[in-house]
């Protein structure tokens, strides 16, 4: 069988992606696109064929599938190009896209054209993920009441020299949130229905928020908590937290997420599950602690191999469709407008 003729648009996000696809035995990589230095120099020591302008590589190269992880704003454009070069199976980073107009236009092109399209929500790939949503599922935990998440996290100085990160549309909310809240979107199925946020910038004093702390009520009556910062260092994040992601130092000591329930609760990643004996009620007897241990794996690579599943079409749903992603786009768009307007924001 012939391998699935495959490109890489972005080389910072997408670095990941290409690493992943060179060591996959059903991809052959054509090509990547990428400017500046960086770009260059992972270009040449990987021995790639590289574009500065992605759309000369769509126009020039024959391909089955394509990987957009170019700035969220390139994000419309590109997925036309794509199109237009008749590529049928795009995965294209989150967020799907910097507005909720946007992300439709790129949801009803992809139909138009019938391409598959993957938003790369990798979290969704993960056998922790899968595990809570179906214990979830379960019953187990009783009815939803409330949670608790975070991503309190230092990212390093170096990380905002790049310009588009510090601008509109680059800040923690659309890069990092947009992950937490769809986590929070397909572990419990619930629907948000409000919003009320609180933004600042005084960290770095930048044009995006460098903190943000959220309320979310949901269909049903569950409430959720939610803080961010990129600024403040501290374990209680997924990604420090989760051992699944080599480019972080971990630090495992902390939950990142918490579920409270009528029947149980649980702290996530460390997976534990609370809860007391039906004829032992209360807080004067012993509190049962449950543990579960669940495969630790690459989330990214096996998106990737989803993709890949996609597009020899051993699988016909994507993990994460462009109204998945819209979904949780408008949780942020809903945070960002309550924080400027200073009000709760119905959804």
């Amino acid at each position: 069988m012939e391998p699935v003729k495959f490109a890489v648009l972005g080389l910072n996000q997408g670095a990941k992606i290409v690493r992943d696809a060179l060591k996959h035995e059903e991809v052959e990589l054509v090509a990547v696109a990428g400017f500046g230095q960086q770009a260059e120099s992972f270009a040449s020591e990987l021995g790639l064929k590289r574009y500065e302008d992605y759309r000369l590589l769509l126009r020039q190269e024959q391909l089955d599938a394509v990987a957009i992880a170019l700035p969220n704003g390139l994000h419309v454009e590109a997925v036309e190009e794509a199109l237009a070069a008749n590529i049928k199976h795009i995965l294209l980073e989150k967020p799907i896209a910097n507005t909720v107009e946007e992300a439709q236009h790129i949801i009803d092109i992809c139909k138009e054209a019938g391409a598959t399209l993957l938003i790369g929500h990798h979290r969704r790939n993960s056998p922790r993920y899968l595990f809570l949503r179906d214990l979830i599922a379960s019953g187990r935990l009783g009815k939803i009441i409330g949670l608790q998440s975070s991503f309190a996290i230092a990212k390093p100085y170096a990380y905002f020299d790049v310009e588009w990160r510090i601008k509109k549309g680059g800040g923690p909310l659309l890069i990092n949130a947009i992950h937490d809240f769809d986590d929070l979107n397909y572990l419990t199925g619930m629907k948000p229905v409000r919003v009320y946020a609180a933004a600042r910038n005084s960290i770095r004093n930048n044009e995006v928020e460098d903190s943000v702390s959220v309320i979310v009520e949901y269909e049903g009556g569950a409430t959720a908590t939610y803080f961010i910062s990129d600024g403040t260092p501290g374990p209680w994040s997924y990604d420090l937290a989760a051992e699944e992601n080599l480019n972080y130092g971990f630090c495992t000591e902390e939950n990142s997420l918490r579920i409270f329930g009528t029947e149980g609760s649980f702290g996530f990643p460390h997976m534990d599950l609370y809860y007391y004996d039906k004829d032992h009620y209360g807080w004067n007897e012993p509190l049962l602690k449950e543990h579960f241990d669940c495969e630790i794996n690459d989330p990214m690579a096996a998106e990737l191999d989803h993709f890949i599943d996609l597009c020899r079409g051993r699988e016909t749903v994507p993990r994460c469709s462009g109204e998945d992603a819209l979904d949780t786009l408008r949780v942020i768009k809903g945070i960002q407008k309550s924080a400027e307007i200073k009000q709760a924001v119905d959804l």
